[in-house]
């Protein structure tokens, strides 16, 4: 489901890519420095990994300082990581970076919604790259997607990396610069034991981490080598740090599997291991690699660009050739078989850990969006737009500043925000209703922006299945039944999942629970991710006295409300959470 809706919302950011503009901004009148800018930072995702955990740690240390920070994602928050800053969850209906806030400075963490979030017009972009595939190896990406990442990456005025060599690749595959802030490690968690002299241990372990469905992370080679080791070293185990359960036929070839465990059961699992090992095929910074050397852990490595950040050869970890199997086996055995380099390893690796320390990085991060914040969106004309709502029945004085950002600078011809109508009691429905539309036409484009407008005053008469919903709103259910189902074959295709969700909370009202159940069922093989129908279920589990809705009710918060379609009950997430 995860992929189904994320390649979803990636087909319609291609499909913008003709849209696509650098970002012009301006500095601001004086120039003057924000003491506490509001920071936005917008995540593709929040699983498990040191790529999330960095940008998660910048939040929060940010937010330490004072300032105000939010973190917005499609995905629940995530409870494997302590965060303090603000954290907004978005619908996977609309785009993501239609959730961020007002604001002084967006980080885009991934290349994918770069062109997203600079369409809002609220504040200048950084593209904060960690590094991936696209970095390393573009030339494996298909042509079409190359050409994405390729336009993404000339769009933001500002780029910021995690290494020096993350930094030459951005160089040279985009031909962009970029400024450093590098990773670093929380040496109050990461840190030797207090009576350490060299490193010892209880069990004898070698220690990998990573998800195996990553193939650039190497661990099948880390697999094999510990296969042979252990002929030679018979109570040799290996111990695994996994994102998330392997399948059973992975999970057997190690010892003991550590799921998603704690940052400081990781820390004591790099202090008691023989020697931690990297196979990595790419990395930009190798994060797991200097936390165990933070804590006296002997370090194996493939010679991937981020481990070369600060890994020097037999002096603070060991390399090896990337995918040479051999020379990984014999790295191990050389290791295993000398407690004289292990010490020195482990002196080595702390003395290169205590450089990179999160209150200089902060500090660096600091001056840096200080300095991206001294600068403003360029405002274009807006004379050019015919608006269609009456702006005083914004939401919020944010919602209206939102829909002007986006007046300001979108390419599209038309501009769609949600409407909100109290149809019916204690559940309010929204709508996607033209908010502007451009006077001279440049296209036949639109975009969605998520601003919230009030339009009660609306007569139904204008309103797409008015005649039904009016019915519904005097408790006529009957007759709106039978005025949905009789409308429903000649219904826009779009709408008829609509029409299906005014047709079961007739028969809902009419206690016909069975009849709507069934109708559910079969519309769930046509709409497997129509949250309205789901909550529809929901309610009638409910009503009917079945309270087993964990899962349901599970589900509904992790799609959201449905904005991917033309109506949606409103603000599902606090329904949900009073059942």
């Amino acid at each position: 489901m995860i992929a189904t809706l994320r390649n979803k919302e990636l087909l319609a950011r291609v499909s913008r890519l003709p849209l696509a503009k650098p970002q012009i901004l301006e500095r601001s009148g004086n120039g003057e420095v924000r003491k506490n800018p509001k920071i936005s930072f917008v995540m593709t995702h929040v699983s498990v990994c040191g790529g999330v955990k960095i940008i998660l740690e910048h939040a929060n240390r940010l937010n330490k300082q004072g300032w105000d920070v939010c973190i917005i994602s499609h995905f629940p928050k995530p409870d494997w990581y302590p965060i303090t800053a603000d954290y907004k969850q978005v619908p996977f209906g609309i785009d993501l970076a239609q959730g961020i806030p007002m604001c002084d400075v967006i980080i885009a963490t991934y290349w994918d919604h770069i062109q997203a979030c600079i369409e809002t017009g609220i504040a200048p972009v950084v593209y904060f790259e960690q590094g991936d595939e696209h970095l390393f190896h573009p030339e494996r990406l298909s042509d079409e997607l190359r050409t994405f990442v390729e336009t993404q990456m000339k769009l933001p005025k500002f780029i910021m990396t995690v290494s020096n060599q993350a930094s030459s690749l951005i160089k040279q595959n985009f031909g962009r610069e970029s400024v450093v802030i590098p990773n670093a490690i929380n040496h109050s968690i990461f840190k030797p034991r207090e009576d350490m002299e060299g490193v010892a241990s209880k069990e004898k372990y070698i220690l990998m981490m990573g998800n195996e469905d990553l193939s650039f992370k190497g661990i099948h080679n880390i697999v094999k080598a510990f296969e042979k080791v252990k002929a030679v070293y018979p109570d040799l185990k290996l111990f695994w740090i996994n994102p998330k359960m392997p399948s059973l036929e992975w999970g057997n070839l190690a010892d003991e599997v550590f799921v998603n465990p704690s940052q400081e059961v990781i820390a004591a699992l790099f202090r008691d291991a023989l020697v931690y090992v990297s196979a990595s095929e790419y990395e930009s910074f190798s994060l797991p690699v200097l936390e165990a050397m933070a804590t006296g852990c002997p370090v194996i490595s493939t010679r991937n660009s981020g481990v070369l950040e600060y890994g020097e050869h037999e002096k603070n970890l060991i390399l090896t050739q990337i995918g040479d199997l051999e020379e990984l086996i014999t790295k191990i055995i050389l290791v295993i078989e000398s407690p004289s380099l292990r010490r020195r390893l482990s002196f080595n690796g702390m003395k290169t850990a205590k450089k990179y320390n999160w209150d200089k990085v902060t500090l660096d991060l600091m001056n840096y969006l200080q300095l991206v914040s001294t600068y403003n969106v360029r405002k274009s004309c807006t004379t050019d737009w015919e608006i269609m709502i009456d702006e005083q029945r914004f939401f919020t004085d944010e919602d209206l500043q939102k829909f002007r950002s986006a007046l300001n600078i979108v390419s599209d011809d038309t501009i769609y925000v949600p409407v909100i109508y109290n149809w019916l009691e204690g559940h309010p429905i929204a709508r996607w209703e033209v908010a502007a539309r451009r006077v001279a036409r440049n296209n036949d484009s639109f975009i969605k922006v998520y601003s919230l407008l009030s339009n009660d005053k609306v007569s139904l008469d204008s309103i797409y299945l008015g005649e039904g919903i009016g019915l519904v709103t005097e408790q006529e259910y009957e007759k709106a039944l039978q005025y949905f189902v009789k409308t429903y074959p000649d219904v826009e295709e779009s709408w008829k999942l609509i029409c299906t969700k005014w047709i079961v909370l007739c028969l809902i009202e009419l206690e016909r629970d069975k009849e709507a159940s069934q109708i559910l069922v079969d519309s769930h093989k046509l709409y497997p991710y129509a949250v309205d129908l789901h909550y529809l279920n929901l309610q009638i589990n409910l009503l009917n006295g079945n309270e087993n809705v964990s899962n349901l009710k599970k589900l509904i918060r992790f799609i959201g409300e449905g904005l991917d379609q033309h109506e949606w009950f409103f603000d599902l997430y606090k329904k949900v959470e009073n059942y």
